[in-house]
């Protein structure tokens, strides 16, 4: 997974913003778009998952030759019902992988800013160095006017020489500072190691011995933000783009419904249902209870009409080229809205929208709560919105090889490594 910028602050929102498209007709164009893509992603996937478990067909999941499962984790009981886990791991299109490829051209630069030579030390220590490295980092620093503060300019053999540990501490050091764009938009994968990250990959023996040396970790997650290190020794376009395509695949889940004669109507359709969509998803939730025997629903089915045709898939090349910034937060405050609205695709109109419409919660989650990662600098990192049990829907970042897809709360906070750590908030829309 690539990450995306998303340092908005609650108090003070700096980032630049997009223009909104605010005509009825942009809107539609949009959604028609989303909907072509959407369908023929589901097609491909579904031929493709039917031999692997039949009750699949016809759920989408982009590029299905290249997603890979394990077998369902144990179910989760809750209001929400009987729910079942399948891991699943889905990877770009080939034609949107090149993306961005060019930024990795140029020297590796580790920027403070606004940073003394006195505060470089503090900054070094404090992440936990050891002395001997603290002292070969002060000695390639330089002062730099343009940011108030230093930067640092390593030679190719020295982040190459950076034992995982160390890379680890400086690297969630760096990760403060915007201006470190490799820090902020790595890789990411959550597993075990690199075998799970590059399981079925057409990447090279001999580019796997570049790239993981430099792999470090944090929380459930492997980390790699060093492509401009080794991309020039990788003279071969086509495995440039096989290495990219492996580095920006999502570890998601496919969540099921189990619903029989035993499940409480009710109840499933007052929680599935909310955000006045009860008569929607009763009909579906009604026929397979009274239907004999056990079954599956997988829980897309359920959705509101952007998670449900989102999910699993790709943005077609025509949405993420647009000037809209359809990002986490866009996700987060369009999810029951039966045509999405741009106007909430800029940072202010998300920290509008919650200030004013949403309310602080601190617990018993429901369906639609939106979840906040906000640093300690109360800067908002991303959003989710919370499904069931402990899953949120979520997308991160705005470019094409950026899928939208569901993740486990317990990982939201490994998203973004700070050093000084992040936090969950959660908000309930008022009108709830």
């Amino acid at each position: 997974m690539h990450i995306g910028k998303k340092h908005h602050d609650m108090e003070a929102l700096s980032l630049s913003h997009h223009a909104a498209v605010e005509t009825v007709h942009r809107v539609r164009k949009w959604m028609l778009i989303l909907t072509v893509g959407v369908v023929v992603s589901w097609i491909v996937i579904a031929v493709a998952i039917m031999s692997h478990r039949a009750s699949l067909a016809g759920e989408g999941v982009t590029s299905g030759k290249e997603f890979a499962t394990t077998n369902p984790l144990a179910a989760s009981n809750g209001p929400w019902g009987e729910l079942e886990y399948t891991p699943i791991v889905i990877s770009a299109p080939q034609e949107y992988v090149a993306e961005g490829a060019v930024s990795f051209a140029g020297p590796v630069v580790w920027h403070f800013p606004k940073t003394s030579a006195f505060g470089l030390t503090e900054t070094l220590e404090k992440s936990g160095l050891p002395k001997d490295m603290v002292w070969k980092l002060k000695k390639i620093a330089k002062p730099n006017p343009a940011l108030s503060g230093i930067s640092l300019h390593p030679t190719k053999e020295f982040v190459l020489g950076l034992q995982p540990e160390d890379r680890a501490k400086l690297y969630l050091a760096l990760a403060d500072y915007p201006q470190n764009i490799d820090v902020q938009t790595q890789f990411l994968f959550r597993g075990q190691s690199p075998d799970q990250w590059f399981a079925g990959s057409k990447v090279s023996p001999e580019i796997r011995k570049l790239v993981e040396p430099l792999i470090y970790r944090y929380g459930n997650f492997m980390f790699f933000a060093d492509l401009r290190t080794i991309f020039s020794d990788i003279p071969d376009r086509r495995e440039q783009l096989e290495l990219l395509k492996t580095l920006r695949r999502d570890a998601t889940y496919l969540v099921h419904l189990k619903v029989s004669a035993k499940s409480d109507l009710d109840a499933l359709v007052h929680y599935w249902g909310r955000g006045g969509r009860v008569q929607e998803v009763r009909p579906i939730l009604e026929a397979l209870i009274q239907s004999p025997g056990e079954h599956e629903i997988n829980i897309t089915h359920l959705l509101p009409p952007l998670a449900r045709r989102a999910l699993y898939t790709y943005p077609a090349r025509s949405m993420a080229e647009s000037n809209v910034h359809r990002d986490c937060h866009w996700t987060a405050l369009n999810f029951f809205n039966e045509t999405p609205d741009d106007k909430l695709a800029t940072p202010e109109a998300f920290h509008s929208t919650i200030t004013k419409d949403f309310y602080r919660i601190h617990g018993n989650l429901q369906l639609g709560d939106i979840a906040v990662v906000v640093s300690k600098q109360r800067k908002v990192l991303h959003s989710a919105t919370y499904i069931a049990d402990d899953i949120f829907f979520h997308r991160c970042g705005a470019d094409s090889s950026a899928p939208w897809t569901l993740v486990k709360g317990e990982d939201l906070k490994s998203f973004y490594p700070r050093s000084s750590g992040v936090q969950l908030n959660y908000y309930r829309r008022k009108a709830m």
